[in-house]
């Protein structure tokens, strides 16, 4: 292939190259600018990428046969066409959005058209151009290729092109008697006409007659008409003709006439005060002449204080008018309208105004001396309540400085003021400055020389300034013996209330006991009485006798010996703690499950889920009575089959958990749990399954004293409980078990 030579058959491949060399730049300015309206930045960058993408396919088109074939190059001049044939719907785009607000509301149903009328072009050209009837061929003129429009290709030129550009050109002469940037709306219809007359008629008429002057004219009156739009476009930006709404909203608030008014004289805009004066509305104002209502101004120009007369107001003023340009251009004038007589008005307020400021100088100044009286008794009161307090009171600046102490204070430590301290702040202060909003409380117990125990409350607070930054830090000390001691004597108090209670408790249960025990000795002692009665008297019988006899004696000694322990429950004061020791609580599941499995059905199963490192501290025995009564219970819910498990693992509680058997402190536990997949528990049975003698079995099937004796060893071990219980899916008891001390063995 030979090397590409240029010559004058290439010349609107070169133009075309020009082209995207001059827009490139162009389009980055737009896209990168922070000066444009979004609008018109938006329209401005789809008008130059359409031009580049054409003026590209206008390049390649021109290339000579060697590079390219004609059926590529015809499809490449169909593509070509949706650029053109946007083209028109572009320039349309861009000069709307110029004129803003201005247009009249036939427009906007012209966008609303043009936008439905060129997606109609790009699918007419599409539909004509790949059918092959838009161009009739490809023909080589002195400047380069050119493709030879058919009729479909001059209709499309004239209503999908030349009309939205027509559109626009009506929109620039019609601002062009209505806005202030009327030598830029005249600049830009003159080059639409332009490019209208000359580019149809030397792209689509001449050729058509076969006379190819310069068929590809069109993409440079285009690209005329968007040099045109991009330096307006710029200016604009630049200029700033729209007035911002807040702008506007400060012009009707003043006090003085307003009025903005275009380059032709014309009312743009008026503020209340301007209304006012002229005796109208706003409505009356807009679009009118200045010399409609001010016929002494013959001449616009620069005016400084000239008297004029309103006659529909009958109000003698004076006017101040000032060009408005910007960038050169003349866009508009300002003229400031003053009443006269406001003058006298703003001199008879000046003297009021006068008065009523020494007025106010004045009770301001017996304000100040009001409050600075004020301000000595509030320190007078402060100090007062700061030194009869009952705590000890300090404060420190940031530099470790003690800058407040109260008397009592002072009375321990003495006066420290000034003074600083190593370390400068204590661990409490160093918390208390480091989390702003903050306040550290640590309770410390001391021992006087006299061996007596002494508690203290240390409070510590960040101290702000006005501008809430931390300046230093504000402590209380409180003597809390007092009240320690109270508590621990309430401690005491409750403590011999529960062993009341708890002795009350075994009481009724062995008074069950006895009573159910007694039952059975009288049945016991009355079969016997009458075995011996119908014995027959003979010596064979003689040794029977003698065991019936026998038999009688330890029945008697059986409910003396019932009777007796029963007086002994009512005195005898069971102390936990004393036989309270660390013990291995999967030792005891062990022992449990050992006992329960030899009487336990086949269809159940138990299995524990804990490891042999837990230890608890309390009474071992009880732990084991109450495993096995609970046991015991969550067998006899399972009637059916199932699984009962014996759980335990730590856990910390960190917030108090209340229950509706048990109130759980904060603190660390044992967390046992005996859960059963038995029938569950209505609520109503959940209230009184800890109520001696009450029970769901059938007589003779249990006396319902398992879970009451339960409840009662898990108060005496400290414990505390809870139950979650599911009708049809089964039964959780949880234990909150102490956890092993380090003191005392392990059992």
């Amino acid at each position: 292939m030979e090397a590409f030579k240029f010559s004058i058959h290439f010349l609107h491949g070169f133009i075309a190259l020009l082209t995207c060399i001059v827009l490139l730049p162009m389009i980055l300015s737009t896209t990168l600018s922070n000066t444009f309206a979004k609008h018109l930045q938006r329209n401005l960058i789809y008008l130059l990428i359409l031009n580049i993408l054409w003026n590209v396919l206008a390049f390649i088109e021109q290339l000579p046969r060697v590079y390219i074939s004609d059926e590529i190059r015809y499809t490449i001049y169909i593509l070509g066409v949706l650029c053109w044939v946007q083209y028109g719907y572009a320039i349309f785009r861009v000069v709307y959005g110029m004129a803003g607000e201005n247009l009249r509301p036939i427009w906007r149903k012209v966008r609303i058209f043009l936008n439905i009328w060129n997606f109609i072009g790009v699918i007419f050209c599409l539909i004509t151009g790949f059918a092959g009837k838009f161009y009739t061929g490809i023909v080589s003129t002195w400047y380069g290729f050119t493709a030879a429009n058919s009729v479909l290709a001059n209709i499309a030129i004239l209503i999908f092109l030349i009309i939205p550009v027509f559109f626009s050109a009506i929109i620039s002469y019609q601002q062009m008697h209505t806005t202030h940037a009327e030598k830029i709306f005249r600049s830009i219809f003159v080059s639409q006409m332009s490019a209208i007359i000359a580019g149809f008629i030397m792209d689509a008429i001449l050729p058509a007659l076969g006379l190819f002057i310069y068929g590809e004219s069109a993409s440079i009156f285009l690209f005329i008409i968007t040099l045109f739009l991009y330096r307006a476009n710029t200016i604009l930006a630049r200029t700033g003709i729209d007035m911002p709404k807040s702008l506007k909203h400060v012009i009707q608030e003043l006090d003085e006439g307003i009025l903005i008014l275009n380059s032709k004289g014309k009312i743009e805009l008026s503020n209340r005060a301007a209304c006012k004066l002229f005796g109208v509305g706003e409505k009356a104002l807009l679009q009118k002449s200045i010399t409609q209502f001010i016929p002494d101004i013959t001449v616009l120009g620069p005016m400084n204080n000239i008297p004029i007369y309103l006659k529909n107001n009958s109000v003698s003023a004076t006017i101040t008018i000032t060009p408005l340009t910007s960038n050169g251009i003349l866009y508009g004038y300002k003229a400031l309208l003053r009443d006269l007589r406001k003058n006298n008005d703003m001199q008879q307020r000046f003297s009021r105004l006068q008065a009523e400021f020494n007025d106010e100088r004045d009770s301001i100044r017996l304000r100040i001396v009001n409050l600075q009286q004020l301000y000595q008794q509030q320190q007078i009161f402060l100090n007062s309540l700061l030194n009869n307090l009952p705590s000890r009171l300090w404060a420190k600046n940031l530099k470790g400085a003690y800058t407040q102490q109260n008397n009592k204070d002072i009375a321990v430590r003495g006066n420290i003021k000034s003074h600083i301290e190593d370390p400068i702040f204590t661990p409490q202060e160093a918390q208390a400055m480091e989390s702003p909003g903050k306040t550290v409380v640590q309770n410390e117990t001391t021992i006087d020389e006299n061996g007596k125990k002494h508690w203290e409350k240390h409070t510590v607070v960040p101290l702000y300034d006005e501008a809430f930054r931390i300046k230093g830090v504000l402590g209380l000390i409180e003597d809390t013996t007092d009240f320690h001691a109270l508590e621990e004597e309430r401690n005491q108090l409750r403590e011999n209330l529960v062993k009341a209670s708890t002795f009350e408790d075994m009481s009724n249960v062995a008074g069950g006991l006895a009573h159910d025990f007694n039952n059975l000795l009288a049945g016991i002692i009355g079969y016997r009485d009458l075995a011996e009665a119908t014995l027959p008297k003979s010596e064979d019988c003689a040794r029977t006798k003698k065991y019936l006899g026998n038999m009688q004696k330890s029945l008697t000694n059986a409910t003396e010996l019932i009777k007796r322990t029963y007086d002994q429950l009512k005195e005898r004061q069971d102390d936990q703690k004393n036989v309270a020791v660390n013990f291995n609580v999967g030792l005891v599941f062990d022992e449990v499950r050992n006992a329960l499995s030899a009487t336990l059905p086949d269809n159940i199963q138990i299995l524990k889920n804990a490891t042999d490192d837990m230890i608890a501290f309390g009474n071992q025995t009880d732990f084991h009575r109450i495993m096995l009564n609970m046991g015991k219970n969550a067998i006899f819910a399972m009637k059916q089959g199932g699984t009962l498990t014996y759980g335990c693992h730590e856990v910390e509680v960190t917030e108090q958990i209340v229950t509706q058997f048990s109130t759980i402190p904060v603190g660390k536990y044992l967390y046992v749990s005996v859960m059963d997949t038995g029938v569950g528990m209505a609520p109503d049975v959940v209230k009184h399954i800890f109520t001696p003698y009450f029970t769901t079995r059938a007589p003779g099937q249990g006396m319902g004293i398992g879970l009451a004796v339960a409840m009662r060893l898990i108060k005496a071990a400290g414990a505390y409980l809870n139950l979650e219980t599911t009708i049809g899916k089964g039964t959780k008891f949880i234990l909150y078990w102490p956890i092993a001390k380090k003191m005392g063995g392990i059992s």
